[in-house]
């Protein structure tokens, strides 16, 4: 359905302030609490400290409004397209895909625990389909708006509803929104948000209070209802963590939140939140082993001085800042900065936000008290983003919008409360209007950006040519439609932004080959493991490459030291077809065995063992019993292109003396192929049919010559 501007700004409009009107009309009257607030506030004021209007029908079309904005703003992602990293993180490097960990195992073994668990329900649910991966982040997102609604509505802040709806079509969000891989940030927000909407609801239910004012859980004491929220919100955080470990903030913003509240921070306080800052140490300890040791295994980070990263740690909060109120000029990669620490101007970014923050400290009984909140929070939640520890998102960005995806709700928040504050009501509700048009038609812009990998890649470079991440990116498009040109053109153009970049020496490496210049291959191939000798991608890919030269025990060695550093299902059938090829029978079949063992329905690995075991020229190799089973198993999973399983089930037959059945699968195997236009594996069944109507086995000789194996017409 095409998304037409002019037809929609009257129509958003309208729909806007018609919900505004309506939920401020089933408005309830205010929580306990909320009177205190009406002299400086007034009556309207109130209806939007409160989210306007606690009433069920009031909910209900609150949180609709905020997924059809959701819906509206990112129509051009839907069905989308997997971009960047999207299919490596779901498929290729995802542990519980490639069966390195399973569903018992994964936790407390890898960083993001909880989202690599969330990619791989997903891929088994709809596989290598883009569309249902962004419906899911869209749900989410949409989610979250909701909760923080619900969380400022809570805190009494104004403007609740339009500061959900401002986080929800902002378009500084579509960096994450519109990524599969970036789940880890749609998913940890809702429990983050969640952790923090019911610790505010055990402090209110935990408070002194009538009996008739209490809100809690129905059937349940004040102290039983405290109990139980204090327990969801320890539980929604530790899926927080496990989604994405940015979010051990949490504790210093409920804290905040207390200060924000009551005007202090108590020693009460400190003790509730205790196990929230020891969840936080533990999960944030763990976060940088995993980033040390996993994620930035064997590669270096550019070396930067504490006082280099303190004056860009200044920049980027005026950055993030500066686009969270101005989202304009959005882009996925951003040029990099380069200062001197040794000149004071560096630090003048730092220090002015260091001013602002004790401004409104020495405000905090006044006007500063809610600035001074919003900035805190803004603040608080960006520090793992500020690039004070190395992480691995450092290689490519110091600022990038996805990294702002959870801050961006301070933002949001601050605005939609001053404005709430500042306008009368008819005149708030109007404006309120504009504002979420402006953000929604701007989101919309921004995510048709993010509708196509290549789009993505050339909206980048328009805006930053240095972009060398992007270039390469742009390359592998271009190589994967066989525009070598073009893509050699993009990879050296990368290289001349960043020599030291082992992924686009690797890929200049691939498509060198491709074109037959195997000298030139090697050459980047050899430069990329200098840069990054740690990366199994890159061994795997160089031994291919190997292969192709005939260079086979040096490809044997890459694919072996692939395997010690990752060792995955795809990397152990190529080392068993490269010890195939060289005719080590023994070895090919122990690395298929071991392929079993981590995936007994590999379908490949059943039907080439089965063929090793039926065809070998070995005495002691062959066992035509159990190449029958594994080939009957093949046979009775989903069909591999390229493979004939009723061809290896036939030779299995055969070997195993059951010739009657190897001559009827054999015969029914010609017929399919036949009829399939597969004419190769047609021909290799007819000749196999000679052998077992004679009664013989069908053998097959190892022939070295450029790696290929023949068929031997004297079988013993």
């Amino acid at each position: 359905m095409e998304w037409k501007i002019g037809m929609n700004i009257v129509n958003h409009t309208e729909i806007i302030q018609e919900s505004a009107r309506n939920l401020e009309a089933v408005s309830c009257p205010p929580a306990a609490g909320a009177e205190a607030d009406a002299p400086r506030l007034g009556r309207a004021g109130m209806c939007r400290a409160v989210g306007a209007g606690e009433s069920r029908l009031g909910l209900v079309l609150g949180a609709l409004l905020i997924l059809a904005l959701v819906v509206a703003a990112y129509r051009p992602i839907l069905p989308g397209s997997f971009l960047m990293d999207d299919r490596r993180l779901i498929e290729g490097e995802n542990p519980m895909v490639t069966g390195a960990l399973g569903p018992f195992s994964v936790w407390f073994q890898t960083d993001f625990a909880l989202s690599t668990f969330a990619l791989w329900a997903q891929w088994l649910a709809w596989g290598a389909r883009p569309g249902w991966y962004h419906a899911v982040n869209l749900g989410l997102h949409a989610l979250s708006a909701v909760l923080l609604w619900r969380l400022l509505a809570r805190l009494k802040i104004p403007g609740a509803w339009l500061a959900g709806a401002i986080f929800a079509v902002h378009p500084v969000g579509v960096a994450s929104v519109a990524r599969i891989a970036e789940l880890k940030n749609t998913l940890s927000l809702p429990f983050f948000l969640m952790s923090a909407l019911f610790y505010v609801r055990y402090e209110d239910a935990s408070a002194p209070r009538k009996e008739s004012s209490f809100d809690g859980p129905a059937g349940l004491r004040p102290g039983a209802a405290a109990a139980v929220w204090y327990g969801l919100s320890l539980a929604a955080f530790v899926l927080a963590l496990l989604s994405k470990t940015s979010t051990v903030m949490l504790p210093l913003l409920l804290l905040g939140g207390a200060a924000f509240r009551r005007g202090r921070i108590t020693g009460r306080d400190w003790i509730c939140t205790g196990p929230f800052f020891g969840l936080a140490l533990a999960f944030g300890l763990m976060s940088a082993w995993f980033q040390k040791h996993q994620a930035l295994a064997g590669q270096a980070l550019a070396p930067e001085s504490f006082w280099e990263r303190l004056a860009i740690a200044g920049r980027a909060f005026w950055f993030y800042l500066g686009k969270a109120l101005a989202p304009v000029r959005l882009n996925l990669m951003y040029p990099r900065w380069k200062v001197d620490a040794s000149r004071l101007e560096s630090f003048l970014p730092a220090l002015l936000a260091g001013g602002v923050l004790l401004l409104c400290w020495r405000f905090r009984h006044s006007w500063g008290r809610a600035a001074l909140f919003g900035l805190g929070v803004f603040a608080v939640t960006l520090f793992p983003a500020l690039g004070f520890f190395d992480s691995q998102f450092l290689i490519r960005w110091q600022v990038s919008d996805h990294l702002q995806y959870l801050p961006l709700i301070a933002p949001a928040a601050l605005v939609a409360a001053g404005l709430a504050a500042a306008l009368p009501a008819r005149v708030f509700r109007g404006v309120a209007g504009v504002l979420v048009l402006v953000l929604t038609v701007l989101a919309f812009q921004r995510a048709e950006a993010y509708a196509t990998p290549e789009g993505l890649f050339r909206d980048t470079l328009a805006k930053n040519p240095e972009a060398w991440a992007a270039r390469n990116d742009l390359g592998v498009i271009l190589a994967e439609r066989a525009d070598y040109a073009g893509a050699i053109e993009q990879f050296t153009a990368s290289l001349q932004s960043n020599p030291e970049q082992a992924d686009a020496h690797a890929n200049l490496g691939q498509v060198l080959a491709v074109q037959g210049k195997f000298a030139p291959a090697e050459a980047e191939f050899r430069t990329a493991l200098r840069v990054k000798p740690q990366d199994a991608p890159t061994h795997r890919d160089f031994a291919a490459v190997l292969a192709q030269e005939g260079k086979q025990p040096e490809a044997v060695f890459h694919l072996q030291f692939a395997l010690s550093l990752q060792p995955d299902l795809a990397t152990r059938l190529e080392l068993a077809g490269l010890f195939f090829q060289e005719g080590d029978l023994g070895q090919a079949a122990a690395q298929y065995r071991q392929a079993l063992r981590v995936n007994p329905d590999c379908v490949e690995a059943l039907n080439n063992l089965a063929w090793l075991l039926a065809t070998a020229s070995d005495d002691k190799l062959r066992d035509g019993a159990e190449a029958a089973r594994l080939a009957e198993r093949a046979l009775g999973l989903p069909p591999v292109k390229g493979m004939c399983v009723p061809g290896t089930l036939a030779a299995a037959y055969a070997e195993a003396g059951r010739f009657p059945e190897a001559i009827a699968t054999a015969e029914k195997a010609v017929r399919e192929e036949t009829a399939a236009g597969e004419t190769r594996f047609a021909d290799l069944n007819r000749q196999g049919l000679t052998f077992y109507r004679a009664g013989k086995p069908w053998h097959a000789t190892i022939a070295k010559r450029a790696g290929q194996y023949g068929l031997s017409n004297n079988p013993p």
